[in-house]
C-alpha cells in the first residue's frame, strides 16, 4: 500500500472501534500460513508510529490539540488493553527475561512493562527502567498530581475507586512488582507478566488477581490522563 495513503487511512481506525485489532490485522485467511510474529509485531508498531506521525502533523499544523490528545488517550488504552496485550499473551516469565519480540524467549514484569512503552513509541530507558524500582520508573514518566499511593492497600477500595473512573491505562507499582492497570468499561483489568501461576504475560480481573491480594504497597500513575505524558507519547 503507498505510504502516503497508510498514513491518512490509518487515523480513521481510532475514530471509531475497529472489528479487528492491529495485530489481528497482520494475520493472514484461515487458508493461508499465517504471518511470523515477528512480522505481525513488526507491522503493529509501523502502524502506530504511522498514526503517532499523522497526529503529530495535525498538532503542528495548529489543529486543536486537545482533541488530539484526547483521541491519542483512547487510543493509547485499546494499544494496551488489546494489541499489545494479544501479542504478548502467554510470553513466559522469567527473573532474568529480556525478551524483545513476543513468545520467543522470556520476559521479566519490569522488561515486560518497559518493552510495551518503548514499541508504543515512549521515549523510555528500556534497561535501567526495567531494573529500577518500579515507583522511580513511574515518577520518570507521569507528573506528580497523577500519582497515588496506596498504604495500606486494600484491594477492594482499591477497585472501587477505579470502577469510578473512565477508560485509561496506569503504570502500578507494587511490593516486587509491576504492569499495567486498566480500565475499560468499568472494569479493573492488571495485565503483567508474572511468576505466579500460569507464569507468563496475562491479563486479569483486578479483584481476582493473586499478586494484587497479596501486595501491601501500590503505586499508581495515570498515564492517559497525564497530558504532558500524551503530547510527548504524540510529539516524540
Amino acid at each position: 500500500m503507498n505510504k502516503l495513503l497508510l498514513v491518512f487511512l490509518l487515523p480513521s481506525l481510532f475514530w471509531f472501534e475497529p472489528k479487528k485489532s492491529l495485530n489481528e490485522i497482520g494475520q493472514t485467511s484461515k487458508f493461508a500460513r499465517p504471518l511470523p510474529v515477528e512480522e505481525r509485531y513488526k507491522l503493529l508498531k509501523d502502524s502506530v508510529r504511522l498514526m503517532r506521525e499523522s497526529w503529530r502533523a495535525n498538532m503542528e499544523l495548529g489543529l486543536n490539540n486537545d482533541s488530539i490528545l484526547r483521541l491519542a488517550s483512547k487510543s493509547f488504552t485499546n494499544l494496551v488493553f488489546n494489541d499489545y496485550y494479544k501479542i504478548w499473551a502467554g510470553t513466559p516469565w522469567s527473573f532474568y527475561g529480556k525478551s524483545q519480540v513476543p513468545n520467543k524467549g522470556e520476559i521479566a514484569c519490569g522488561y515486560f512493562v518497559t518493552t510495551v512503552l518503548r514499541d508504543m513509541g515512549v521515549k523510555i530507558n528500556r534497561v535501567e527502567m526495567a531494573e529500577t524500582y518500579s515507583e522511580k520508573m513511574i515518577k520518570s514518566l507521569i507528573q506528580p498530581k497523577s500519582i497515588k499511593k496506596y498504604t495500606p492497600f486494600n484491594l477492594v477500595v482499591f477497585v472501587n475507586e477505579l470502577k469510578l473512573k473512565a477508560d485509561g491505562v496506569y503504570l502500578v507499582g507494587l511490593d516486587y512488582h509491576t504492569g499495567f492497570v486498566v480500565i475499560k468499561n468499568h472494569e479493573v483489568y492488571f495485565i503483567h507478566s508474572t511468576v505466579l501461576e500460569p507464569g507468563c504475560v496475562v491479563k486479569e480481573i483486578a479483584l481476582q488477581s493473586v499478586a494484587l491480594q497479596i501486595n501491601q504497597y501500590t503505586v499508581l500513575g495515570n498515564l492517559t490522563d497525564d497530558k504532558e505524558f500524551m503530547r510527548k507519547w504524540v510529539m516524540n
